[in-house]
């Protein structure tokens, strides 16, 4: 009987080690794929993080968060390549972006904040600001998150404390050294006779404000060293309006050799060419890589660009997205005010340079900041992470830096 018993304990843990080993029926799980992007599965045998829930269709967060981003002119290269980031980037995010309309007043910013409310929006990309602190405001009012104009003073004077405000992006003085750039482009290129392009100077708007800043101090800088060199005509304004269209027929029709331009200069191509100047001008201005701007480079028509990188207004879409889910705390500076996280930006003085930045920012390119980039600032996927490293990150523009990342 003893025996009996012995066998039959012996057979039972067997059975039982077997059913440790590989588990019965439909109970058991695979592993959880690997998150969209540029990820990879794990191997065999490693442990699987569960991960945060998704929406239906696979997208973080489950439940779509719907932003409103006020624009000010629909026809800018660089919002196209925005546009086009922010479709790549919803491939793998939940959010619905509602675009505004080419904006060139306050009242009309004030009206479409107040229209994002009214369709669900629980947060503002502030791309272009006029409003100001007031916008801010308003969009807290009505309880929505606000993202952007951080390097504006007043803004993170006037709202710095409010939880709603989630602080922007912050590249030091690089709007004034973008107007440097420009200015130093030129003169490199022997010019002397100067069209300025001013963009939203004259409305207060304060990077345009810097941005003639430094132009102005270049042009200085070059006269006290002995340059020849003169501002011929200044044009304000945004194109897209007669206003602009009148202003830059009379600019061409002075004899200046160079355009300095505090926004792109894309759309002066084609009246530099009715006007005959094709070979007599040289151009320089803070605008976006683009494949087009390659051949316009190896041409010599343009000459530097200052390159402001549309994938840093996409950090608006993670701190919105972290708000939201309830990490607004957590991505606040130790005093509780809003953060403004370092980010990079591009000197581009050669067609191989914007070769190769235009090749990123594109649709079926590798982005500057892609998935996987936006991915680790989000807190659900990185509980540990800090403001440095959301600074890190948006801070590392280089080719080796973006290569290194992939």
């Amino acid at each position: 009987m003893k025996k009996f018993l012995a066998l039959l304990l012996a057979l039972v843990m067997v059975i039982g080690l077997a059913a440790c080993g590989e588990p019965a029926g439909n109970e058991s799980q695979a592993p959880a794929s690997a998150p969209a992007g540029n990820s990879e599965a794990p191997e065999s045998g490693e442990p699987v993080a569960e991960g945060p829930e998704l929406s239906a269709d696979g997208r973080y967060p489950a439940e779509t968060v719907k932003i409103g981003f006020v624009n000010y002119d629909t026809t800018a290269q660089q919002f196209l390549s925005l546009q086009d980031y922010f479709d790549y980037l919803d491939d793998y995010f939940n959010f619905e972006i509602m675009y505004s309309e080419s904006l060139d007043s306050a009242e009309a910013e004030f009206a479409f904040i107040e229209q994002c409310a009214a369709a669900g929006c629980q947060g503002i990309i502030g791309y272009y600001n006029e409003g100001r602190e007031e916008s801010v405001k308003l969009a807290s009012s009505l309880g929505m998150y606000y993202w952007g104009q951080g390097q504006d003073p007043n803004v993170q004077e006037a709202c710095g404390d409010d939880p709603y405000y989630l602080g922007s992006y912050y590249v030091g003085n690089a709007d004034y050294e973008y107007g440097k750039s420009v200015i130093d482009s030129l003169v490199a290129a022997d010019c002397h006779k100067i069209i300025v392009v001013t963009g939203g100077k004259d409305f207060g708007v304060q990077m345009f404000i810097d941005r003639y800043q430094g132009m102005m101090d270049a042009i200085q800088e070059a006269q006290d060293g002995g340059y020849d060199i003169e501002v011929v005509y200044e044009v304000p304004g945004w194109p897209g309006t007669e206003d602009f269209t009148a202003e830059q027929t009379s600019a061409l029709a002075t004899d200046a050799d160079g355009l300095a331009s505090a926004l792109s200069a894309l759309m002066w191509i084609q009246p530099i060419s009715a006007a005959g100047k094709m070979n007599s001008i040289k151009i320089a201005a803070v605008d976006t890589p683009t494949a087009d701007m390659v051949d316009l480079m190896a041409s010599g028509l343009f000459v530097g660009v200052a390159a402001e990188i549309p994938d840093v207004f996409g950090l608006g879409v993670p701190m919105i997205i972290n708000a939201v889910q309830g990490y607004g705390e957590e991505q606040r500076n130790e005093d509780g005010t809003a953060p403004l996280i370092d980010c990079g930006f591009w000197l581009i003085t050669t067609a191989e340079e914007m070769e190769y930045y235009s090749e990123i920012e594109q649709e079926g390119g590798t982005w500057c900041f892609d998935a996987d980039d936006v991915r680790s600032i989000l807190y659900d996927y990185n509980p540990e992470l800090t403001l440095d490293d959301m600074s890190a990150l948006y801070s590392a523009v280089t080719m080796e830096e973006i290569q290194a990342r992939r």
